[in-house]
């Protein structure tokens, strides 16, 4: 998982390019890079850390061009360090790349350039891009250059390079590439791997399609004066294609903290307000039509969007559908034919294994469904049909609004599908968010408690085991700690082997048609002297601390409830324990290779 930006302008670029690399640094980094066209030529500085860091300690800012390109690594090959970070440079220095994906082919490409005389720094797959266009060149001009780099490149990958002589070009094969356009800014050309890089300075973009590159030219004779840019599109077969601007659609909340201290605070609040837009956003009769005409119905995911997954397996199969949840990763795996259909949840669209399967299913002849944040995404455009859940941009890297927003759009599917009214008393519902979100306090004191434990399992039967395994994963992903969801009834069945008095349970036991079931199970890990934190509309004398979620009588209401305290206790244990929750370790927000 990489972040790709590039520039084009008639100002000094730098400040753009660090910019926009520190605003997608939710979706990952160990590394940053930035490469700047100068009159004395290519400048790269590049290093290990955060963007804050590589740019005070690189002197970034001492840089001065029109034209550069930048990025920032999540490795997947070669360890973290300077040598392989972006970007990288050509033999003569008159070329750099960066990239984002993987080439499959790589060790086979870098044998034959070290046969030719280029010399390779890195460890990276990343590199054979930037020698073979360098090789490229000197038999061809850029356009049949780049050409001839696509079809010698397998694999899942977006590039972009940066040319000495005045040019930046690129092209995308399964990963995401977005040129974004301003003609009458003093930059008016964006390349991005995210629209969040140039939302700021332009609405407008152009898309690449799978297999397309572009190349951007700059007149030397004429470098001071508008109107020296000629950006031209092709297909992968060398013809050149025509295609209108697109107006980014997005609703977007605002790309500052405001009051808050982290991203992540920030947008569980934001709940309130896109748990209600998740209940208006429009889906079609002919979307529902195909679910309810299916022989059977997959729905996949990744992460959280896996979760929400299985929570729409729970929700749909009440409807007399048949359906299966099988994690993104595996449904290669699976027998799928025409008359399945696949429902493909993601929050940013941009995940390959969620692509992975979506490329699989339609190679069987499957029809694609999008359940989608980001609707301009790659899931968006190779869906059949997509809906968009609204929830606005979302920086932190752990799920938050756009995990309980998919929870409400699969409940509305689920409520469509068998005639049940999903709007009843959904200003009830956001008074409640709101009720938890105002006794954040006591949240935080059990966070207390969580700050100095290794382990904790958490419980839940029916959807709230769902829930349990999405609070798990919170835990994990920002407070680095081993969290464990068990279902409630499993315990006796090998579990309970693990409880003694150090143990901490978290069960999730709002007052409806489990909370008997589930309070056999809490009674089980009491009696072995476990320190019970129960989430819940009602308290229990076997609760060692109770974390309180109103009462409702909506289906979806407590599983929203629950789903918020436990990021709510996740984010404010990562906090005490010194953690950015933010930018979790080792994660990043769409895992977009294999």
């Amino acid at each position: 998982m990489c972040s790709i930006i590039a520039c084009a302008g008639y100002c000094n670029v730098v400040p753009l390019l660090a910019d926009s690399l520190q605003l997608m640094e939710y979706r990952g980094y160990d590394s940053v890079g930035i490469a700047i066209l100068t009159d004395g030529g290519i400048v790269v500085r590049k290093g290990v850390g955060n963007v804050d860091t590589v740019r005070r300690e690189k002197n970034v800012d001492e840089l001065i061009g029109s034209m550069g390109i930048g990025h920032t690594r999540w490795a997947t090959h070669g360890v973290v360090n300077e040598i392989n970070a972006h970007p990288h440079t050509s033999c003569d220095s008159s070329i750099v790349v960066v990239h984002n994906g993987i080439i499959d082919n790589y060790l086979e490409l870098k044998t034959m350039l070290i046969s030719k005389g280029h010399i390779f720094k890195s460890d990276t797959d990343s590199e054979v891009i930037v020698h073979a266009l360098e090789d490229l060149l000197r038999s061809r001009d850029i356009k049949c250059a780049m050409l001839e780099l696509i079809k010698l490149l397998r694999g899942s990958y977006a590039f972009v390079a940066l040319l000495a002589d005045g040019m930046i070009v690129g092209a995308r094969s399964n990963e995401p590439l977005i040129i974004g356009v301003d003609y009458n800014g003093r930059v008016p050309y964006f390349i991005a791997s995210d629209v969040l890089a140039f939302i700021r300075h332009t609405e407008k973009a152009l898309f690449l399609s799978n297999e397309e590159f572009f190349i951007l030219h700059m007149s030397k004779k004429s470098r001071k004066r508008k109107g020296v840019y000629t950006l031209s599109i092709y297909d992968s077969n060398g013809k050149r294609v025509k295609r209108g601007l697109t107006e980014i659609a997005w609703e977007f909340s605002s790309v500052d903290k405001g009051k808050y201290a982290h991203y992540t605070h920030k947008e569980i609040h934001e709940q309130m307000h896109t748990v209600a837009k998740a209940f208006n956003v429009e889906v079609s009769y002919e979307f529902i039509r195909t679910i309810m005409n299916a022989r059977r119905i997959i729905v996949t995911g990744s992460g959280s969007s896996y979760h929400a997954a299985l929570y729409a397996k729970y929700m749909l199969s009440r409807t007399g559908l048949s359906i299966d949840a099988i994690v993104a990763s595996d449904v290669k795996y699976s027998s799928i034919g025409s008359s399945d259909v696949l429902l493909a949840v993601s929050q940013s669209g941009e995940t390959a294994d969620t692509l992975s399967a979506v490329k699989y299913a339609r190679s069987k002849g499957c029809p694609i469904l999008g359940v989608v944040n980001v609707t301009t995404s790659s899931l968006a455009r190779s869906s059949d049909m997509y809906v968009g859940i609204d929830a606005g941009i979302e920086r932190g890297v752990a799920a938050t609004k756009s995990f309980t927003s998919q929870l409400v759009l699969l409940y509305r599917l689920a409520c469509m599908i068998s005639g049940k009214d999903h709007r009843y008393n959904v200003s009830t519902l956001i008074n409640g968010i709101s009720s938890i979100l105002a006794n954040e306090y006591h949240t935080s004191r059990v966070a207390d408690i969580l700050k100095d434990v290794n382990d904790a399992y958490i419980i839940g039967k029916d959807i709230g085991y769902v829930i349990a395994l999405e609070g798990a994963l919170k835990l994990k992903e920002i407070a680095y700690m081993h969290a464990e969801a068990i279902h409630a009834g499993e315990f006796k069945h090998g579990p309970l082997a693990l409880i003694d008095k150090n143990s901490i349970v978290i069960a999730l036991n709002a007052r409806d048609y489990t909370y008997e079931d589930t309070m056999n199970g809490i009674r089980e890990v009491k009696a072995r002297g476990a320190y019970i934190i129960g989430v819940s509309d009602c308290s229990s004398e076997y609760y060692d601390h109770y974390l309180a979620i109103p009462s409702h009588d909506m289906d979806i209401a407590n599983i929203l409830y629950e789903c918020i305290q436990l990021q709510l206790l996740a984010y404010h244990t990562a906090v005490k324990k010194n953690f950015n929750p933010d930018y979790p370790r080792n994660i990043a927000k769409s895992i977009t290779v294999s």
